[in-house]
């Protein structure tokens, strides 16, 4: 699991490790949902 506060560039960095094992559109998608439904619910 990752740690909750993580750079953009900490990321990448773990995608790049994950050697395609991660769909990285897919995760970069779920990211974008969950910051937009964070700033929904405000």
């Amino acid at each position: 699991m990752l740690p909750i506060h993580m750079t953009p560039t900490k990321i990448r960095e773990r995608l790049e490790e994950s050697e395609d094992r991660v769909d990285t559109e897919l995760f970069v998608s779920a990211l974008e949902y969950v910051r937009d439904d964070g700033r929904t619910r405000r």
